[in-house]
Formats: C-alpha cells, sequence, structure tokens
C-alpha cells in the first residue's frame, strides 16, 4: 500500500467536506484503499447505478494500489523496475510509463522538488512502515540513499535508471492518479455529481444538491479547526500536503514524511500546501513539490494556499475566510 496503518488514518485528513446531513439522493460509501479511508458520495443518482459505480470505482482504485505500490509482497512493475541491473532498459506498462513521464515533467518544472525516484530513501526513513519510526537514519544512511536528480532516461519505449540508488516511489502521485480513475468510472455510469475524498486528497464533479460542495481546509496547527473553506462545482482538484500527517518527535525535533529530494530530509519551509489542479494526479504532486519549496515558476493552472513555517500565508485561490 502506498500509505500504511488504519490507526493513522485520522491524521491524514487534511481536507473537511462541510455539507449537511445525507438526504435520500444521496449515497455514501467507504473503502480502505491506499493505506487510507476512501470515500465515496454520489448525490442526485439512483440509488442501485450508485452502489455499482461506486464497487466499479472501488475496485479500479484497488487495482492502481496494486499496480503502483513499492510495499507489501504484491508482484509489480515498478518493484521489478527498482532491482533492475543499471543501465538495463526495461518494458514498463503503458500505465506505468504515462504516469511516470508526467511525474518527470513536474520533477523538471519544479526543479526537483518532486522526484519519483525517493523509493530507497522513503524506505530508509520508513514512514509508511508499520511500525512506523520514531527516530531519525543516520546523516551518513540518509546521504547513501539521495538518488541523482535525473536518474531515469527514457531509451525509446523503455526505461532504464542508471544508478542503483534509483528507484521508483509513485506514492506522491499516484492516489491522485487513482481519484481520477475513480471519478473517470462514476462519470462512465452517468453520474455528474460526486466527490472521492482519499485521506484528504479529492476530486469532485457536478454539484450538491444544485449547491456549490463546501470544502474546508484543516489549519495546520489547530487540530479540528478548519483553516479557510471553498465553494467548488464543476470539475475540480484538491489536495494539501502537510507536516501533520504522518510524523515523530526526536529529541525535541519533529520529522514528517515529506522529504526534500535535495538533502534527503524533511523539508522545513511550509506546514500546509493546499493545490487545486485540473487533475488530481497534478494536485497531487504539486502540492509536495509546493511544500518543499517555491520553483520560480507553477503552472497557470495550479493554484495554491500555503500556509509557511513560520505561520505565514499566502492565498492566489481567493477562498472564503
Amino acid at each position: 500500500m502506498f500509505f500504511s496503518m488504519l490507526g493513522r488514518i485520522c491524521a491524514t485528513y487534511i481536507l473537511l467536506l462541510l455539507t449537511a446531513c445525507s438526504s435520500p439522493k444521496e449515497l455514501h460509501d467507504s473503502r480502505f484503499i491506499m493505506g487510507t479511508l476512501v470515500e465515496f458520495t454520489v448525490s442526485d443518482t439512483d440509488r442501485t447505478i450508485a452502489e455499482q459505480a461506486i464497487a466499479e470505482a472501488a475496485n479500479e482504485m484497488q487495482r492502481i494500489e496494486d499496480s503502483f505500490t513499492i510495499y507489501g509482497d504484491h508482484p509489480n512493475s515498478v518493484k521489478l523496475f527498482n532491482i533492475s541491473a543499471v543501465d538495463h532498459p526495461v518494458s514498463l506498462p503503458d500505465e506505468v510509463s504515462k504516469l511516470l513521464e508526467t511525474a518527470l515533467a513536474v520533477q523538471q518544472q519544479s526543479g526537483n522538488r518532486f522526484n519519483p525516484a525517493l523509493a530507497r530513501l522513503n524506505l530508509l526513513w520508513g514512514f509508511s512502515l508499520d511500525p512506523p519510526p520514531n527516530a531519525p537514519p543516520s546523516d551518513l544512511a540518509i546521504r547513501t540513499a539521495i538518488p541523482p536528480s535525473e536518474c531515469i532516461k527514457h531509451i525509446a519505449k523503455q526505461w532504464a535508471r542508471s544508478d542503483r540508488r534509483c528507484q521508483l516511489d509513485f506514492g506522491g502521485i499516484a492516489k491522485g492518479y487513482a481519484i481520477d480513475r475513480g471519478i473517470d468510472i462514476l462519470k462512465k455510469h452517468g453520474i455528474a455529481n460526486a466527490i472521492i475524498n482519499a485521506g484528504g486528497d479529492m476530486r469532485l464533479i457536478g454539484q450538491h444538491h444544485q449547491q456549490p460542495w463546501k470544502i474546508g481546509i484543516r489549519h495546520p496547527r489547530k487540530a479540528g479547526s478548519v483553516l479557510s473553506s471553498l465553494s467548488l462545482q464543476g470539475d475540480v482538484s484538491i489536495v494539501t500536503s502537510g507536516d501533520y500527517e504522518r510524523f515523530f518527535i526526536y529529541q525535541g525535533k519533529q520529522y514528517h514524511h515529506i522529504l526534500d529530494p535535495k538533502n534527503g530530509y524533511p523539508a522545513r519551509k511550509n506546514q500546509s500546501i493546499t493545490v487545486i489542479a485540473p487533475s488530481a494526479m497534478l494536485a497531487d504532486a504539486w502540492s509536495t513539490a509546493l511544500f518543499v519549496g517555491s520553483p520560480a515558476t507553477v503552472p497557470s493552472a495550479i493554484r495554491f494556499l500555503s500556509v509557511s513555517s513560520s505561520g505565514h500565508i499566502v492565498d492566489n485561490l481567493r477562498i472564503k475566510k
């Protein structure tokens, strides 16, 4: 699974769906996928159609987890790539290849603030392992686990890694991709009004009983409090990355799971970043990139709200306070 431990689900809920009580025209369902609780909300749709669509969407999201995870014993092409010989071209399934191309594009655009080749470093820190870590790795172990910034080569229709430290980890983008595929399944069944919320990573379509969906952004330092709220409709993806999701305290210092690819340590510039993007896949990746640091340019389709480590808020979402 991308993330682990059901007991940490509450800590991962970084966006809150602010809606009234359910009506007979609304169906809620939840499944444990990708190491988090995935909530499906479908409104103004026949119940039988909604139930079938949700079941198919959940199955598709589970398939994606199985295809991309680097954890557990389930075999997949990503794990095989990570143990392939250096400079030896490997064929990846079209789906994996296309997502890797997108991840590498975000890496380039963000100035290596997002890197899909950090599996060895992520495994070293162990935030997605059970039990979770309670102390940081040694400085030497961290330095030797950081891969070169450009270590993935596209050779014709195949891929190769140029360094043994270079191991794929799609944890910063695959959950968003899974949400997008889930929404595609709902649309295929004719559903026009719905939300998929995977531990706070969301994509919504349509409206909520002819009104915009109401979404609250969690305050990064006040559990249970809403920093800001949004009224959204149409087809919108929103993802927040925060330093309060998975972390431990060691010798009075907080260590969280969002690592800076350049130094191998938890990024320190922000408390949280909320991103709105055309797809959950892009929102997922860019929330990580922007949390690590602000690149010189950000694609015009990406809007964000950031809370810096000092508590300063930068908001270009034009959201309701």
